[in-house]
């Protein structure tokens, strides 16, 4: 528990998470007054927290805690106790029947975003990855392929029966080979 309450300090004391959690707060608002769903431009705000979080430097971490599956879970949890506020917030604005699945969709697409991110290992690199899948790759698709499209990672827990199921799917699926990963290789 002691690593879990550390990561969440640490994930706490990173400025650029702080100042991605504010710009992505005053977003929501702003676009709550501009657009009907601000969650499908919310949820940048979110992949970039997740990102972030995963790219913060390791060694010291790796050092005192040489654990690294154990590492891993622990600094999955904090980022959720961190990101879970957030998005709770961020929800507000939807309707009342969807808040609940708006914050879960964006809980679990910052987990998505942190498996991508210690995939990655790298920031900008895994920032632009998650953004092509989400804001070019996924609309584009979406559009040529509507049946299919409701399987993609980017598809909001509310708007489809499969919406749920494949959120989850694509992240416990990062999440696992990011896992396996962090264990296995060298740490930078």
């Amino acid at each position: 528990m002691r690593w879990v309450h550390a990561e969440v300090r640490k994930l706490l004391t990173l400025p650029a998470l702080r100042v991605t959690a504010a710009l992505t707060l005053a977003a929501t608002v702003f676009l709550s007054w501009v657009d009907a769903d601000p969650i499908a431009y919310t949820q940048v705000g979110f992949l970039v927290l997740g990102a972030l979080a995963a790219t913060e430097s390791q060694r010291t971490t790796l050092l005192a805690m040489p654990r690294r599956l154990t590492l891993h879970v622990a600094k999955l949890v904090a980022l959720t106790a961190v990101t879970a506020p957030i998005a709770v917030v961020a929800a507000l604005p939807t309707a009342a029947a969807t808040a609940a699945a708006t914050a879960a969709y964006l809980i679990l697409t910052t987990q998505l975003a942190f498996g991508v991110g210690t995939l990655i290992r790298h920031p900008l690199a895994s920032v632009l990855a998650l953004l092509a899948s989400h804001v070019i790759a996924g609309p584009l698709l979406r559009s040529a392929y509507e049946t299919a499209s409701v399987y993609l990672p980017d598809t909001p827990a509310w708007r489809s029966e499969h919406g749920l199921p494949a959120t989850v799917l694509w992240t416990v699926s990062a999440l696992a080979i990011s896992a396996y990963a962090f264990q296995r290789r060298d740490a930078r």
